[in-house]
């Protein structure tokens, strides 16, 4: 009877398995054994099998059939003992197909309708599935249960790992109900959005929260966290946030005293609107403080915007708003605006500053015929000095010059016009010399050629003749002081010879001192060859200025002086000049017999070029006035656009022949063996160049200063060289000199060849020497992130909001080593670090100027900067500079950048100077938690999380 029974059972469930690949798909395991009693007590076989073993052994895969000859028999067979070949399908809890499978065996519990899976086993239901060395389902409570063993060693083999769409949960055990869609679940790590959760004992409910106790917060992905928030009783809502009761911070195994009795931890899988928490600390000037406290508005896809706020104790605040914005292949930018109001650190000193400074960047997508960009930085002159941000941004506590631009450009289709506005603005904040222009309007025809598509002169010389225009106008506000002319003027304002602050009380005098006009310009040239190799370009250009005023001069002979007047009235000017020039090329090689160099070659590129302008300066012609200068009768022929915007017609006629003489001069040697290419070029002068002119018309000095360039690279572009200077030819005369040792000199028409002087006097010089230096065979930064990955250096763990963080992806030099913490950590006393990635710049300027027997004029700035990756997670830079005329080193500044893991250690430190302090920052680097930081600053500044 037992052998009849266990027939009976495989015929019935090989040939339902069959049956359910053929005719009936939506028959499943589930079903035949729900049927399995039925068919035993229908075949009076029930009590046969009280006294053997109620564990049946299967197949150990559920997908597995029997496809065989005897399939048609067996179906035959199992239809005519129990009609159930194609029943109706149960609605029962389960909803889908349950797929199941392990290494070792599977088990079923025919009595109680329960299923045991050994070795490696999984189950797949839906969007979850289950792993674990054993586990066991109940057909009856859909009620599964999962665990490990032990090994022969007592090492945990086969922990179960619980997944439910992209939550994934290792546990030591669980249980888990198919119908009610909860969980209890022991010994649990599980991450969530960059966050990872350990707990002792959790219980999911059926909206997938989870309630966890003797719960570790955390983004370490260490298996034992180098740092936890640790809290007894813990709650996560998916996709919104986790809160804490009492909990404390630890590192390591070791307890803080840092903890609070609640806390809260967003989650949200999107952005969203929420407070921004404060830090806090002391400052020695300011006080205590709270900082960076304010609120976060997520306004829409679009455009989301942070307001934050600082308020110390010594009634000093500040203010800022910060605006991201972006619309998908149209533009993006980012708005920054601060404010600061600073009070003295006197005690009894009520004085206190205000500051602002604005950051603003609009960056378009290249679509369409118009384009808006801006870039704006701009404040106040003390801003920098009173944020005392030097460890925060080098690059603004250093620089002395600021420039803005905002600018609309439109190209009109299907014609040559394109039009531009602009609004610029720069600023000095060690001379507090600022320049704003506003607005700046271009428009401009491109050049067109009228009779290139006239039959037999497209190549002509008429064909290739054309013409273009453009119009610049603009309105230029300054406050820097306005030259003062050699002569008396009696009615001179006094305060054009100051600075004037930007400040509302100060408009009338900057509108004043506004410069406004226009300038239309038409040049028209062709171009043709002669004789092969020359190129001639004659032309012909005209420019016109517009002025809403103009300058009137009289002599005043009863105060001995002149009284120059602005007439508020429309004032024009135009004037023309032609030309042409003359270029050609000239190649000269010298080939060696053999050796490394092979061959020399240099190329000249000779030009010269004719201008003719006519004079312009005549009274009669309404541009310049003959003005009496003083009581003695002298005069002086004076324009009346003198400091406009765009000038007037130049004073005198010209007759002006121009030359220059290009060189480029490069050798051809031999490849080193290893290279693929058999010779190389290396250029010995990317440019050495001459330039001057000599006007045939002028009075005297017609010979214009000589002009001379050159630029090299040496040892594989590793040394840079840029030279370049200015010769005066003339012959000047010492008269005398006074006792303050002022001189007294001449510049006399004579050349100074003629005199046995040379060429002429160095009037001006400039040297550039730039050494960049980095190891060959570096790797690069793709490849160093790749093996920091393999040592737990995880990119998404870097904080990319922090601008002195080292190891910030796309940071300039961001070199690291290779795997070398894994070679150190075996025996550090057999490793070397010789082959690191670094970096070192070193950039020298010479500048020489000298008018005459003047004593000349010497600046010489030395400035380098570098960074040393000692290790693949260890970055130290440096930049600082040398004054060599004061002997002194500028703005020096230290950073060493240490990557922890999930923590991140900066050092700042600027050693010695006006800015001198340091700044010293342990944070974590997730995002999650970036606000769990410890901050120490020099002079007593500390600040906690």
């Amino acid at each position: 009877m037992r052998i009849i029974k266990y027939v009976v059972i495989l015929i019935f469930l090989f040939s339902a398995r069959f049956s359910a690949f053929g005719q009936n798909p939506a028959l499943d395991t589930a079903q035949i054994l729900r049927q399995l009693p039925q068919l035993i007590d229908s075949l009076g076989l029930r009590d046969s099998l009280v006294n053997h073993p109620e564990y049946l052994p299967l197949i150990a895969d559920s997908a597995q059939t029997i496809m065989g000859a005897n399939a048609e028999i067996l179906d035959t067979l199992l239809t005519e003992t129990v009609p159930v070949a194609t029943p109706p399908k149960p609605r029962g809890d389960i909803e889908t197909t349950i797929d199941y499978k392990a290494r070792d065996s599977i088990f079923f519990d025919l009595q109680n309708q329960m299923m045991y899976l050994y070795g490696e086993s999984k189950i797949d239901y839906g969007d979850i599935s289950l792993s674990a060395e054993r586990i066991s389902l109940d057909w009856v409570t859909n009620a599964i249960q999962a665990n490990y063993v032990l090994d022969s060693a007592g090492k945990k083999v086969g922990k179960p790992v619980f997944t439910e769409r992209q939550d994934v949960y290792e546990t030591d055990d669980i249980k888990y109900n198919f119908k009610s869609k909860r969980a209890l679940i022991n010994g649990v790590i599980t991450e969530q959005d960059g966050a990872f959760m350990h707990g002792e004992k959790v219980k999911k409910n059926e909206k997938d929260e989870m309630f966890i106790r003797g719960a570790k917060y955390t983004t370490c992905d260490h298996a034992y966290p180098h740092y936890y928030i640790k809290s007894s009783k813990l709650k996560v809502i998916p996709n919104n946030k986790v809160v804490s009761g009492p909990f404390n911070l630890y590192f390591g195994e070791i307890p803080t005293p840092i903890g609070f009795p609640f806390g809260m931890f967003p989650q949200p899988k999107e952005k969203a609107s929420g407070i921004l928490f404060p830090s806090y600390g002391e400052d020695q000037n300011r006080g205590f403080f709270l900082r960076t406290g304010g609120y976060y508005f997520d306004i829409n896809e679009y455009i989301d915007l942070k307001l934050t706020g600082d308020i110390f104790t010594n009634g000093s605040y500040g203010l800022q708003s910060i605006s991201t914005y972006r619309k998908r292949y149209a533009f993006s930018g980012n708005f920054n605006l601060r404010y600061n109001k600073t009070n003295s650190t006197q005690f009894e000193d009520d004085s206190f500053s205000k500051d602002f400074w604005l950051n603003w960047s609009h960056s378009p997508q290249s679509v369409g015929t118009s384009r808006f960009s801006a870039s704006v930085s701009a404040g106040t002159s003390t801003y920098s000095a009173n944020a005392n941000n030097v460890g925060y941004d080098y690059q603004q506590s250093v620089n002395a010059q600021f420039n803005s631009n905002i600018s609309y450009s439109k190209t009109f289709q299907g014609t040559p016009f394109n039009l531009s506005l602009n609004a610029r603005h720069s600023q000095n904040i060690s001379t507090e010399v600022v320049n704003v222009t506003l607005p700046e309007l271009s428009f401009n025809m491109n050049r067109i050629y009228p009779l290139k598509n006239i039959s037999g002169l497209k190549n002509g010389v008429l064909g290739k003749l054309g013409f273009s225009y453009n119009l610049v106008a603009k309105s230029e506000l300054s406050n820097a002081a306005v030259a003062s002319p050699s002569f008396n003027v009696i009615n001179r304002n006094a305060m054009d010879d100051s600075l004037v602050g930007f400040s509302s009380d100060n408009l009338a005098t900057l509108f004043d001192r506004a410069k406004l006009g226009a300038r239309h310009t038409i040049p028209i040239a062709t171009s043709f060859n002669v004789m092969k190799y020359f190129t001639v370009s004659p032309s012909f250009n005209y420019t016109e200025v517009w002025y809403p005023k103009e300058l009137q001069y009289t002599y005043d002979e009863v105060e001995g002086g002149v009284r120059v007047d602005t007439l508020r009235q429309f004032s024009r000017a135009g004037w023309y000049s032609s030309g042409a020039s003359v270029s050609t090329r000239f190649y000269g090689m010298y080939n060696f017999g053999g050796g490394k160099v092979q061959a020399i070659r240099h190329v000249i590129t000779p030009s010269v070029g004719f201008s003719y302008s006519p004079d312009f300066g005549d009274p009669s012609k309404g541009h310049y006035e003959e003005v009496q200068i003083d009581d003695q009768g002298n005069t002086r022929i004076l324009s009346k656009y003198q400091g406009f915007a765009y000038g007037g017609p130049s004073l005198g006629e010209s007759a002006s022949l121009s030359f220059s003489m290009n060189h480029n001069i490069e050798m051809k040697v031999k490849a080193k063996n290893d290279s693929i290419e058999e010779y190389k070029k290396v250029k010995i002068f990317d440019n050495l160049s001459m330039s001057s002119g000599y006007n045939f018309l002028a009075d005297s000095f017609n010979l214009s200063n000589i002009n001379w360039n050159a630029r090299t690279s040496l040892f594989n572009r590793v040394v840079s060289i840029n030279m370049s200077g200015t010769i005066d030819p003339y012959v000047y005369v010492l008269d005398s000199i006074d006792a303050s040792d002022r001189v007294y000199q001449r510049k006399i028409d004579r050349l100074a060849w003629n005199s046995g002087e040379g060429m002429g006097r160095l009037t001006r010089g400039n040297v550039a020497i730039g050494l960049n230096l980095k190891p060959k065979g570096s790797k690069s930064q793709e490849e160093s992130s790749d093996n920091g990955r393999d040592i737990g250096m995880n990119p998404r763990h870097i904080n990319n909001s922090d601008p002195d963080n080292p190891f910030l992806p796309g940071q300039e030099e961001n070199q690291m080593a290779g795997n070398v913490n894994q070679f150190i950590s075996r025996d550090p006393n057999q490793y070397v670090p010789f082959d690191v990635p670094w970096a070192l710049n070193i950039n020298y300027a010479f500048n020489y100027t000298k008018n005459g027997f003047n004593e000349p004029v010497i600046t010489q700035t030395l400035n380098f900067n570098g960074n040393l990756s000692i290790t693949d997670k260890t970055r130290i830079g440096f930049n600082s500079g040398y004054d060599i005329k004061n002997k002194e080193f500028t703005v020096t500044r230290l950073n060493v950048g240490r990557d922890l893991h999930c923590w991140t250690l900066n050092f700042n430190w600027v050693p010695f100077g006006p800015r001198q302090s340091y700044f010293v920052e342990i944070r974590v680097n997730s995002q999650l938690l970036k606000d769990l930081k410890l901050d120490k600053k020099s002079r007593s500044t500390f600040t906690s999380f």
